[in-house]
C-alpha cells in the first residue's frame, strides 16, 4: 500500500472549495494525503486550513473593509502599528482554529518519518503537523515497528517525553535513558505502552512452518575452481604492484578501491553459484510433489552481464564479423553456445579498466577563482599563468602504453579463459527449472540470457522495453516505460499466484510488498511453498524480512524454509545459528525481528558493537608477533584446521609438538589477513568481504576464530550486564512467586501500579526427571532398535573413538576425573546436533557441541565442546546403553560397555556393580529399573541433588535454589530511581537492570519485569530515591494524560451507505443480462432483477461484504420496521413507469 496519512475533517467552514479536486464543502469527510504530497510545496498550509477551517467569509469581508477604511484615515506610523496588530490578531485566531480541531490523524506507514535525527523533510513535516494541531487525535500505524529507539522521535503524542512526562523533558533524554538498556528495554517499553492503552500489536504465528538447512558440500572440482580464482586475484595484485614499481609511482587512490570492490563482487557470486546445482535438484523434487518454489537472493549480477555483452560486441566489431561499418551490434541479435559467466566478466572488466599500462598524465593545477575588478596585477597574472598551464596539460597527448605492461595485461586476460568459472547463478537457475514458462522472475534487472527452444542456442532478452515482442519468449511485457519493471514484477507475481508458473525468484530490490504465500483466494493455494534462501545477508533481520514474502495471513499452508549454506566464508556456522533460532520462533512481535517469546536474532548480527570489539581483539592477537590465541576456544579451532587433509602435509610433522603446530596455524591465519589486505582499521563489513578471497581452508580458519572471539565478547558482556539482548527468559525446573507482590509506586498519568515481585527458582533436576528427558529424546522403538544396532556394530571401534580427541563425544552420564571439594561431580551430556536424513552433524557442528545438565544447576546455557568434555570427564554409561538396559531382562554382555577410561580400581567397582545388577529383581517403571541396574550412577545423582537444596554453596556444589526480584508494571516513570538505587551495588548483573521473563510452574502465568536486587539495602535505597523523584514530579502529573471519549452516535446516512450492497454495471442492467442468458424466465423473475434491487447479482458473483456483523444487524433491524412514509413511497413507485431494465426486457 502506498504511504499515506488520512484525516477526518470537521471544519466549521461553509466555504465552497476545490482543494484536491473536491467541489463541495469540506465540513465533514475524510482527507487522504500521501507523504509525497505532504512535502510538496506549501501543501502543509493547505492541509491545516482544510482541517482547522476558516472564519465566516461574509464577516471576514466586512471586517476587512472596515479595517481598510480606518487605515486610510490614519497616519503612516499608526497604519504600521495597526497592520502589526491585525497580523497578531490573525495569528491568534488561526491558533484558536488549529487548537479547536479534534479530529483523527492517521499516519499509515509511520516509519516513513523515522529519520527525524537526519532532519528529513518528511519527518519534519509529520512532526510539524502534530504541533500545528495539538488537540487532534493521532494514530500511528506501521508494519515494521521500531528497530531503534531513535526512530520513535516522531511519536510525540505517546506521552513518553516532553510536557506529558517531565522526567524526560526532551526526546534525547528519553532516548539516552533507554538506549543504555538495549533492546530489552524497548520490549519492556512496549509492554508498558500496551498496559496504558496506547499500543496495540497483532502478529502472525509461525506454527506449521518448517526450517531446514540445506548443506552444500563443495566438490573437489568446485574447491579447485574456487582456489584457482583465489590464486588469480593474488596474481593480479602482485602484477599491479610490480607494474607500479616499474613505473616508479604510487598507486592512485581509486585503484585499490576498485580492486577490492571487484574482488568482493566476484567471490560473492562464486559462493552463490556453488549452490545452484543442489538447489535445482531439490526444487525439482518438490515440484514433482506439486509444491511451489520460492527462491530468494540479494543480487542479480546485471552489471557483470552488461560488461560481458559489451566485451563480446567489442570482439565482434574488432574482428569485422558483425556490422563493422557502423560499429553497432544489438545485444538481442547475439547467440551464445552456453550461458554467460558474469564472474569472468568481473575479472576482465577490472583488468581492462584498472590495470596500469602507462604513466598517468600530469595532474592539472588547481585553478584559482577569477580575479575581481579590483584585484592586484600579480593576482591577475598568476591566474593567467595557471590557466595557460592547465590548457597546455589538457592538450598534451596521453602517455604511450608500455609494451611490457601491455603484455602482462594480455596474459592476465588470457588466463581468465583457463579458469573453470560458473555461469550467472540467476540465469542458471531459470534454465535448470524450465525457463521463463515455469519461472516467474521478480527482480530489478532489465535483461537476461534465455535458451531458444528452436535452435538450442542462448540469446540475451530484455525483460521489458524491447523493440520486438517476439524476442520476449512468452513474456507478457508492458509497453509503457513508466515503472515497467514494477509492472512486470506484478504480472509475474500474478502468474505465480494463479499457478501458471510454479517457481518464483525474488531479489532484495524487488521483493518489498510482494506476497507469494499459499493464499486461500488464489488458484494455487493447494501448493505448499518451499522457500530457498541462497544468498544469506549478514544481518539476520534482513533474512527474516525476505522470509516474510512466503509466510503471510490467509495462507492455506505454512511454508518450508531451506537455508542453503556452503562452507565458504563462514556462511555455514552463521546460517546454522540463524536457522536454529528461527526454528524456535513462535510468532513475530516487532518488525519481523522478534518472537513472541522475546527471542532476538540480533545475537547473530556480527556487524554490531560486539562484532567490532571482537574484530579488534582478533587483529591485536594475530598481528602482534608472535600470534597468540584470541579466544578461549582457539585450540579446538586450530586442531580442526590441522586435521584437514590439505593441511596435514604442511603441519603434521612428527618432530613438532602440538604447541608448535598450533603456533604455525595461528601464523597461517595472521598471514591470511595480510594476503587480503586486512592491515588497516578493523571494520566488520570489510573483514567479511575480504576473507572471501582466501582459499577454503584458511577462510574457514579465520572466520571460525572471529566467531569464537565474538562468543567470548558476548559472554563477557552478559556477565557485566552490557549485553544489549532482548528479554531474557529465566529457565528453572520450578518457578513460583514468593509471598504477595508489593506495590511500590503508582503512575499518576495512567493509574498503573509498579510492583516488586519475588520469584523463587529451583534449578535442580532429579534423577527421575533426567531419565524422562532421555526417554523423550530417544524417540520410538524403531529408532531405538536402529541406535542399538549401530552401537553394537561399532563396539570394536568404541575404544579408539574414545581416545580420539577429535571424535564427537557420546551422549550419556559422565563423572569428573578430578575431585572438587572432596567429591566427584556427575553430569549428563547430550549431543547438540544429531545426524538425520537432512542434517550431517559433523558438517553443521564440527566441534561436537554437547548440552550439559547437572543435578544441582540444571541445563547449562553454554555448550561444551566434545574435546573439553573428554578431557575433564569420563563416560559412565551412554544414552544408547541406557535404552538397551531398559529393554533387556538382564544386563547380559553389555556391562563391558559401561566401563570407561577411569582408574583401574573404579573400573573394578563398576564391573562389580553391573554384575550384581543382573541378579536383582526386575522393577516396573524405567526410573526404578535404572536405579536397580545402575545404583552408583543413581546414588551419585541423588546425593548431588539433595546436597544442593540450599540458597548458598554447600559441600562443593552450587545452590539449587535462589530468589530473584522483578520490578513489574509501570516502570518507565521510576527508571531514574532504579538506576540511582543500584549505582553502588557490587554485583554487575544487578547494576545492569536487565529485563527478565519467567513462567510460573503449574499456572503458566508469565511475569515480565526488570531484575532488581533482593537485599534490604538495595530496596531501602530504592524507596529513598523514589521519594526524591516523587518530590521532583509533584504537581506535574496531577491529571491523567489520557481521556476516554464517549462513542459518537452512528450517522444514519453512513450506516445506509456501509450496509447497502454496491451496484455494478451487471446488477444495474441485470434484467437484460438475465434475459440474454435465460430467455424462458418469467416476468416476475425479471422484475426482481430491476433497477434498485439488492439481489440482482447471482450467488456466485455476490460482492464480498466488509461490514461488521453489528452494523449488518443494525441495518436489518432498521429494514424490518418500515414506516408509513416508506410504504406510501413504495406504493407510488409501483404505479410509475417501468424502469430501464424492464423496459429493455419488454422490448426484447
Amino acid at each position: 500500500a502506498s504511504s499515506s496519512l488520512a484525516s477526518s475533517s470537521s471544519s466549521s467552514s461553509g466555504k465552497k472549495s476545490k482543494g484536491l479536486g473536491t467541489g463541495g464543502s469540506l465540513g465533514k469527510g475524510v482527507l487522504f494525503i500521501t507523504y509525497s504530497l505532504l512535502v510538496s510545496g506549501k501543501r502543509m498550509e493547505n492541509i491545516v486550513s482544510w482541517l482547522a477551517g476558516e472564519e465566516d467569509p461574509a464577516s471576514s469581508t466586512a471586517a476587512a473593509a472596515a479595517r481598510t477604511n480606518a487605515a486610510s484615515s490614519s497616519p503612516p506610523a499608526d497604519a504600521a502599528v495597526e497592520r502589526a496588530r491585525r497580523e497578531q490578531l490573525l495569528r491568534e485566531k488561526r491558533t484558536r482554529l488549529e487548537r479547536s480541531y479534534t479530529g483523527l490523524i492517521v499516519f499509515d506507514e509511520a516509519h516513513k518519518a523515522k529519520n527525524l535525527e537526519q532532519d528529513t523533510r518528511t519527518a519534519r513535516l509529520v512532526l510539524a503537523l502534530q504541533e500545528r494541531l495539538p488537540n487532534a487525535r493521532v494514530l500511528y500505524c506501521s508494519a515494521t515497528g521500531v528497530s531503534d529507539i531513535k526512530h520513535m522521535a516522531y511519536g510525540t503524542r505517546l506521552g513518553l517525553w516532553g510536557a506529558a512526562n517531565p522526567l524526560y523533558p526532551t526526546f534525547d533524554n528519553f532516548k539516552d535513558t533507554l538506549a543504555k538498556r538495549g533492546v530489552g528495554a524497548m520490549e519492556m517499553l512496549a509492554l508498558e505502552m500496551k498496559r496504558k492503552g496506547v499500543f496495540l500489536a497483532r502478529t502472525l504465528s509461525w506454527d506449521g512452518a518448517e526450517f531446514n538447512t540445506l548443506e552444500v558440500k563443495l566438490s573437489k572440482k568446485q574447491i579447485q575452481s574456487y582456489d584457482g580464482a583465489v590464486r588469480w586475484w593474488f596474481d593480479v595484485k602482485e602484477q599491479i604492484e610490480a607494474a607500479l614499481q616499474l613505473m616508479d609511482m604510487s598507486a592512485p587512490k581509486h585503484l585499490w578501491r576498485a580492486y577490492w570492490s571487484a574482488h568482493q563482487r566476484f567471490f560473492r557470486e562464486m559462493c552463490i553459484a556453488a549452490k545452484v546445482d543442489d538447489v535445482a535438484k531439490q526444487a525439482q523434487e518438490y515440484l514433482d510433489k506439486d509444491h511451489a518454489i520460492v527462491i530468494g537472493l540479494q543480487t542479480t549480477g546485471e552489471a557483470g552481464m552488461e560488461t560481458a555483452l559489451e566485451e563480446i560486441v567489442e570482439s565482434l566489431t574488432s574482428e569485422g564479423t558483425e556490422k563493422r561499418d557502423s560499429g553497432k551490434v544489438d545485444f538481442e541479435d547475439l547467440e551464445f553456445p552456453s550461458l554467460i559467466s558474469t564472474c569472468a566478466s568481473t575479472m576482465s572488466n577490472f583488468v581492462r579498466n584498472h590495470f596500469p599500462i602507462a604513466l598517468p598524465p600530469p595532474e592539472l593545477p588547481r585553478i584559482p577563482p577569477v580575479p575581481s575588478a579590483g584585484a592586484s596585477d600579480f593576482d591577475k597574472a598568476e591566474y593567467l599563468r595557471i590557466t595557460e598551464l592547465a590548457e597546455r596539460i589538457r592538450s598534451m597527448p596521453d602517455p604511450e602504453p608500455i609494451p611490457e605492461l601491455l603484455e602482462r595485461r594480455r596474459n592476465l586476460l588470457d588466463s581468465i579463459r583457463l579458469l573453470d568459472l560458473p555461469p550467472n547463478p540467476l540465469d542458471d537457475i531459470i534454465d535448470r527449472l524450465g525457463g521463463v514458462d515455469t519461472v516467474a522472475e521478480m527482480t530489478g534487472r532489465s535483461g537476461r540470457v534465455l535458451q531458444d527452444g528452436k535452435t538450442g542456442m542462448y540469446r540475451y532478452v530484455k525483460r521489458f522495453g524491447g523493440p520486438n515482442k517476439q524476442k520476449s519468449y512468452g513474456l507478457s511485457m508492458p509497453v509503457c516505460r513508466e515503472d515497467e519493471n514494477d509492472r512486470l514484477n506484478i504480472v509475474e507475481k500474478r502468474k505465480f499466484m494463479q499457478g501458471r508458473k510454479s517457481v518464483a525468484i525474488i531479489s532484495d530490490a524487488a521483493s518489498t510488498g510482494i506476497s507469494l504465500h499459499a493464499d486461500r483466494r488464489s488458484e494455487a493455494s493447494h501448493r505448499r511453498r518451499v522457500h530457498f534462501t541462497i544468498e544469506l545477508p549478514w544481518a539476520a533481520d534482513k533474512a527474516i524480512q525476505q522470509l516474510g514474502r512466503s509466510h503471510r495471513s490467509g495462507q492455506q499452508s505454512a511454508p518450508i524454509y531451506k537455508m542453503v549454506v556452503t562452507e565458504l566464508g563462514g556462511e555455514r556456522r552463521f546460517a546454522a545459528a540463524v536457522s536454529k533460532r528461527m526454528a524456535s520462533l513462535g510468532a513475530l512481535t516487532k518488525g519481523d525481528r522478534r518472537a513472541a517469546t522475546g527471542t532476538d536474532l540480533s545475537a547473530f548480527d556480527v556487524d554490531s558493537i560486539f562484532g567490532r570489539r571482537a574484530l579488534v581483539r582478533l587483529y591485536n592477537n594475530l598481528r602482534e608477533p608472535p600470534a597468540s590465541a584470541p579466544s578461549r576456544n582457539t585450540n579446538s579451532i586450530l586442531d580442526q584446521f590441522l586435521a584437514l587433509d590439505e593441511i596435514a602435509s604442511r603441519f603434521h610433522d612428527q618432530e613438532r609438538d602440538e604447541a608448535t603446530k598450533r603456533a604455525d596455524a595461528l601464523q597461517a591465519a595472521s598471514e591470511a589477513l595480510v594476503d587480503v589486505g586486512l592491515t588497516g582499521e578493523p571494520v566488520v563489513k570489510v573483514f567479511l568481504n575480504r576473507i572471501a578471497g582466501l582459499d577454503v581452508a584458511r577462510q574457514n580458519l579465520v572466520f571460525s576464530l572471529f566467531m569464537s572471539v565474538l562468543d567470548d565478547v558476548i559472554a563477557d558482556a552478559k556477565i557485566s550486564g552490557e549485553w544489549e539482548g532482548s528479554v531474557e527468559d529465566v529457565k528453572a525446573t520450578s518457578i513460583s512467586i514468593k509471598g504477595t507482590p508489593k506495590v511500590i509506586a503508582t503512575d499518576a498519568s495512567c493509574g498503573a501500579d509498579t510492583t516488586l515481585t519475588m520469584i523463587e527458582l529451583d534449578r535442580g533436576v532429579s534423577f527421575g526427571q533426567i531419565v524422562e528427558t532421555i526417554l523423550e529424546d530417544a524417540g520410538g522403538d524403531d529408532a531405538n532398535d536402529e541406535k542399538d544396532q549401530t552401537n553394537n556394530e561399532g563396539e570394536e571401534e568404541s575404544d579408539d573413538e574414545r581416545h580420539d580427541p577429535y571424535a564427537p563425544a557420546e551422549s550419556g552420564f559422565y563423572r569428573s576425573r578430578r575431585k572438587i571439594a572432596g567429591r566427584h561431580l556427575i553430569l549428563f551430556a547430550q549431543r547438540k546436533v544429531v545426524d538425520t536424513e537432512d542434517i550431517d552433524s559433523d558438517f553443521i557442528d564440527p566441534l561436537g557441541s554437547m548440552i550439559v545438565t547437572r543435578p544441582n544447576t540444571g541445563k547449562n546455557p553454554c555448550d561444551m565442546a566434545s574435546r573439553d568434555l573428554k578431557y575433564k570427564y569420563d563416560l559412565l554409561v551412554s544414552s544408547a546403553q541406557l535404552i538397551r538396559l531398559l529393554r533387556e531382562n538382564d544386563f547380559g554382555e553389555s556391562g563391558d560397555d559401561c566401563s570407561s577410561e577411569d582408574e583401574k580400581n573404579d573400573k573394578d567397582d563398576k564391573d562389580d556393580e553391573l554384575s550384581r545388577a543382573s541378579n536383582l529383581p526386575a522393577a516396573t517403571d524405567p526410573v526404578s529399573k535404572l536405579r536397580v541396574k545402575l545404583p552408583k550412577v543413581a546414588s551419585m545423582w541423588d546425593e548431588s541433588y539433595e546436597s544442593s537444596n540450599y540458597s548458598e554453596h554447600n559441600a562443593g556444589l552450587a545452590p539449587r535454589r535462589s530468589v530473584m526480584g522483578l520490578i513489574t508494571g509501570a516502570v518507565l516513570h521510576i527508571l531514574p530511581a532504579l538506576e540511582k538505587a543500584v549505582a553502588f551495588v557490587r554485583n554487575a548483573q544487578h547494576r545492569a537492570l536487565r529485563v527478565m521473563r519467567v513462567e510460573i510452574t503449574g499456572t503458566g502465568q508469565r511475569v515480565v519485569g526488570i531484575r532488581f536486587p533482593t537485599d534490604d539495602v538495595a530496596i531501602s535505597k530504592l524507596m529513598e530515591t523514589m521519594k526524591d523523584v516523587s518530590a521532583a514530579r509533584k504537581g506535574s502529573l496531577d491529571a491523567p494524560s489520557y481521556v476516554d471519549d464517549r462513542f459518537s452516535p452512528i450517522d444514519e446516512k453512513a450506516m445506509m451507505w456501509a450496509t447497502t450492497e454496491r451496484k455494478t454495471m451487471k446488477s444495474f442492467f441485470g434484467a437484460a443480462v438475465s434475459k440474454a442468458s435465460a430467455p424462458s424466465r418469467s416476468k416476475s423473475t425479471l422484475s426482481r432483477n430491476s433497477l434498485g434491487s439488492n439481489t440482482s447479482t447471482s450467488a456466485s458473483r455476490k460482492q464480498p461484504s466488509f461490514v461488521s456483523p453489528q452494523l449488518q444487524n443494525a441495518a436489518s433491524k432498521r429494514k424490518a420496521k418500515p414506516t408509513a412514509k416508506s410504504e406510501s413511497k413504495k406504493k407510488k413507485s409501483s404505479q410509475k413507469s417501468q424502469n430501464i431494465s424492464s423496459f429493455f426486457t419488454k422490448k426484447g
